[in-house]
């Protein structure tokens, strides 16, 4: 690719200016605050486009930085170029309200697409954030960014197999990575679910064979008392009351009924006696004497003995019917107690029958509930079906990534001493043939070879540093665009660099395929281009 024209309509201090760039090296010459980054953003822009961000990474952004001074919503540009002989135009509004971007073949006037990945494809397929490690070298920002390592890996890996760098194994790590940590969470919550319902089983079973155990005691009590139906009806003396209804009871108190019973008898008897006795004797007067002689104090008494024997034997006669009505009383209630005490007894065996019966239900229900925890506890101990699908699943993750690791560690040797030996050889150029051999580790760090010794940049001079992180930034650069070399970006890259080192750079810079940009605030880089006679093109800030 190569830019033949910068038209800036809006954007940053820049209004409608039209700038014509040279096809191979361009030093863009200005003082501080004239212009140079707004320029290097400008072309960034056009070929890959703004994004404005939001909330608090909104504040520092591109976007906002280079937000044009006299009108925020007019934020314009286009840029003409060529690609494999062919010119292009490309405008975009960069307004985030109204953002939009148009591609044209100026030679048949075909309109091509942004959004479905015309200018991508034009691009050789370059992604912002690798151009931006590459080709695009900012003022102080020689070394790579944090990603750079994993983009050269993802690179040689998927070149390797597929033949397409485009594949993102960086990007795949890190989706894998967020995919496991995902499904670690929502197994560590349904573990903990099945836990807390386990949990909840076993005191559940604790609580039943505490039940079980307290009716199994309920019931050994209940047969130690033998489920008796007999009960000995006494008082806590032993002595036999009238209302018991014991043998002994029953037949003293027959024996004192018939006492009494005899008591009457003998006394009906005795006035029985008497009375017949007085009867006869006052009979006898009265017939023997007559009426008249009869009567004397002797035959007042035998009337009153009369008297007193009749009411004797009527009140005896009474008092043993008394007696028998009162006994035959105590029979009958006697008899009635002794099927009341049946009763009593009959319902109180009755009653702990109940009760028997209950309790041996209740065991019976407690130990089919026991069981029946017992085998739910075992069930919900085992893993369930969704938790052992999240294991697999896991174990996919965790596979997968070992193998993007292990791949990631093991890069083919041939597509990374390709890679070496471009760099190798660009930094043989920037240094004069001081260094001739520079390697890559594990980590895509930088090794440089000298005398037999192994050394890392930061054991090396800054002006080193800069030349040896400038072969790897172009080196990898161009691995990434094979087919269509992109514009090189520098924006003060050679700050650190002697007059001997800079001309070096310079020249090997001029001989090079790709457009170059030489962004810097000093003279120093045309003077040298000057006196030795190499093309460039010039663009003064200060006169556009």
């Amino acid at each position: 690719m190569k830019i033949t024209e910068l038209q800036i309509n809006n954007f940053g201090k820049f209004h409608q200016k039209k700038i014509a760039v040279h096809p191979g090296l361009n030093v863009i010459y200005g003082d501080n605050e004239t212009g140079k980054s707004t320029l290097h953003q400008f072309i960034t822009g056009m070929l890959f486009g703004m994004e404005k961000q939001r909330g608090r990474a909104g504040k520092n952004d591109a976007y906002q930085q280079y937000e044009p001074w006299n009108s925020s919503s007019y934020y314009a540009g286009a840029m003409r170029f060529q690609v494999d002989g062919k010119s292009f135009r490309i405008e975009r509004n960069f307004y985030h309200k109204e953002k939009t971007a148009t591609l044209k073949n100026e030679l048949d006037g075909e309109e091509l697409s942004v959004t479905h990945g015309d200018m991508e494809m034009l691009l050789g397929g370059m992604k912002k954030s690798t151009y931006e490690n590459t080709y695009c070298i900012r003022q102080a920002a020689v070394e790579t960014g944090k990603e750079f390592s994993g983009i050269l890996q993802n690179y040689f890996v998927n070149a390797s197999h597929t033949g397409d760098s485009d594949v993102n194994l960086t990007g795949a790590q890190k989706k894998l990575k967020t995919k496991q940590r995902e499904l670690e969470q929502s197994y560590r919550k349904e573990w903990e679910e099945r836990k807390s319902a386990c949990e909840k089983l076993q005191l559940a079973g604790e609580i039943a064979k505490k039940d079980l155990k307290q009716l199994e005691q309920q019931l050994e009590q209940l047969k130690a008392e033998g489920y008796q139906t007999q009960i000995l009806w006494q008082n806590p003396e032993g002595i036999p009351m009238e209302n018991e209804t014991n043998p002994m009871a029953e037949f003293l108190q027959q024996e004192q009924g018939e006492r009494q019973e005899r008591r009457c008898k003998r006394g009906k008897g005795i006035f029985g006696g008497v009375t017949l006795v007085s009867a006869i004797l006052a009979g006898s007067r009265l017939v023997g004497k007559g009426l008249a002689a009869a009567i004397s104090p002797i035959f007042f008494i035998e009337i009153l003995l009369l008297i007193a024997g009749v009411i004797g034997v009527i009140y005896f006669q009474k008092q043993e019917e008394h007696l028998r009505r009162e006994r035959k009383a105590k029979e009958e209630a006697n008899r009635g107690l002794r099927g009341q005490k049946e009763e009593i007894e009959e319902k109180e065996w009755t009653k702990k029958q109940a009760v028997v019966q209950m309790l041996n239900q209740q065991k019976i229900e407690k130990s089919s509930l026991l069981s029946n925890l017992t085998e739910e506890i075992e069930e919900t101990g085992k893993k369930s079906e969704k938790e052992q699908e999240l294991e697999r699943q896991i174990a996919a993750c965790q596979l997968a990534l070992q193998m993007l690791q292990k791949i990631s560690e093991n890069v083919y040797e041939d597509t990374r001493e390709q890679l070496e030996g471009e760099i190798s050889g660009i930094l043989y150029s920037l240094t004069g043939g001081k260094y001739d051999r520079i390697t890559l580790d594990d980590d895509m760090n930088l090794v440089v070879c000298q005398e037999g010794r192994t050394l890392y940049p930061w054991q090396l001079s800054r002006g080193t540093m800069e030349q040896m992180y400038l072969a790897l930034r172009l080196g990898a650069g161009r691995f990434f665009t094979q087919e269509e070399p992109l514009p090189v970006l520098l924006d003060e890259a050679f700050a650190s660099f002697d007059e001997k080192r800079l001309e070096s750079a310079l020249k090997w810079l001029a001989a090079q395929p790709e457009q170059i940009f030489l962004f810097t605030c000093q003279k120093r880089e045309v003077e040298l281009l000057d006196r030795n006679a190499i093309p460039y093109g010039k663009i003064w800030l200060q006169n556009i």
